[in-house]
């Protein structure tokens, strides 16, 4: 229905309306108890009774003869755009007003203009009805507009952090050449130098200067042995193929304790037998990256690792009885929470969260963080 046809509707049928309004006065408890039945027994709309009787149709219709045109077109999108947005099916609103003149139709058998009257309720519903459509429509469009832009924002924040993410795996294969080439690479030429040595006091028959050299040639294997397991940990998975992923976290969690002499206490239960791969990537990763920052800043005596598979979630806890810090001011240094938001990012894109709360040491209170990952269980199934 056009603007202008709706405008010369309204104005043909004020005068009837008003007399119709008058007529029913009297049975309007009786007309909205109807219809609120009706409502409630209409099979489509049933559920959305409650927020349909909000519409105040008695006074919607009376309204109409004494509100200008404009105002109560802009009353009823509202309504309508109110609907919208609480999930009321637009059919259900316009069955409604249909619902509501059918409840106020018995009572003008005895009208002396019952025809006229019949005919302004009708036509003052498919008003009604236009205008709560056209708010649903805009509505709708800003629904959609909001849709769009959450769909930009998402694009956006995953475009940096893919990123990120680069970053972060280009940091982690230089820090892997760089271990090589210090631990591994070094112990290896000097092993060469060594045996080149050996060689000439072979020649020369300085029997004991090759035993010094041998017995120093077994320190630099063992030394680049425990480099190798180093890095292998660091990995995760060559150890997980071997022990499972629980077993590899005890590993490393072990390891952390021999080498910074921080007390681990390790807690897993009720896991499944395995988890998709990329689960335990992730979780190791941020164990790796929680473990590290204990070590290197939080001056913990204890470190608390759980690992628990909830009804709906898998979730690992990592505390420490650390300093503690400010984590909000941290958050808002990106040098100082890269290590934080790549963890963030990597269980978000697994539709997981991070929860960090920390408690900075005051006085005699002790502090500590927590960092709290959670996995959505319903991603496990059929995950590889």
């Amino acid at each position: 229905m056009p603007a202008s046809g709706t405008e010369r509707t309204v104005t043909e049928i004020r005068r009837p309306l008003a007399s119709a309004a008058a007529f029913l006065s009297p049975y309007m408890s009786r007309i909205r108890r109807a219809w609120r039945s009706l409502l409630r027994h209409y099979e489509p709309c049933g559920q959305y009774s409650a927020l349909l009787a909000e519409l105040y149709l008695g006074k919607r219709f009376r309204d109409l003869s004494s509100t200008p045109s404009h105002m109560y077109r802009m009353e009823s999108e509202n309504q309508g755009k109110d609907l919208a947005s609480k999930g009321v099916p637009v059919e259900c609103a316009a069955a409604a007003i249909s619902l509501y003149v059918k409840s106020c139709l018995p009572h003008l058998r005895h009208a002396d203009k019952e025809e006229d009257y019949r005919r302004a309720l009708l036509r003052w519903a498919s008003v009604y009805q236009f205008f709560l459509i056209a708010g649903y429509r805009k509505q709708i469009t800003t629904d959609r507009q909001a849709l769009q832009e959450k769909v930009k924002a998402t694009e956006r924040r995953f475009q940096a952090l893919s990123a990120e993410l680069g970053d972060a795996y280009e940091i982690e294969r230089r820090r892997l050449a760089q271990d090589l080439h210090d631990e591994i690479g070094h112990d290896l030429i000097v092993l060469k130098l060594y045996t080149q040595i050996i060689g000439m006091d072979l020649k020369k028959g300085n029997v004991k200067e090759v035993r010094r050299k041998l017995k120093e040639s077994i320190s630099l294997i063992d030394h680049a042995l425990q480099s190798v397991r180093h890095l292998v940990f660091d990995l995760g998975p060559a150890v997980w193929n071997e022990q499972g992923f629980v077993a590899a976290v005890k590993a490393y969690s072990r390891q952390f304790a021999e080498r910074t002499g921080i007390k681990v206490h390790f807690n897993a239960r009720r896991l499944p037998a395995t988890l998709p791969s990329r689960y335990e990537t992730a979780l190791y990763k941020v164990l790796q990256g929680s473990l590290a920052n204990i070590g290197a800043h939080a001056k913990a005596k204890n470190v608390s690792i759980t690992l628990i598979s909830r009804r709906d979630s898998i979730v690992m806890r990592v505390e420490d009885d650390g300093k503690g810090f400010d984590v909000d001011r941290t958050m808002a240094t990106v040098p100082e929470s890269f290590g934080l938001r790549a963890m963030r990012d990597r269980i978000e894109l697994l539709g997981g969260a991070v929860q960090v709360t920390s408690r900075p040491t005051n006085g005699a209170l002790r502090g500590g963080t927590t960092i709290e990952v959670t996995l959505p269980v319903q991603k496990v199934a059929g995950a590889a």
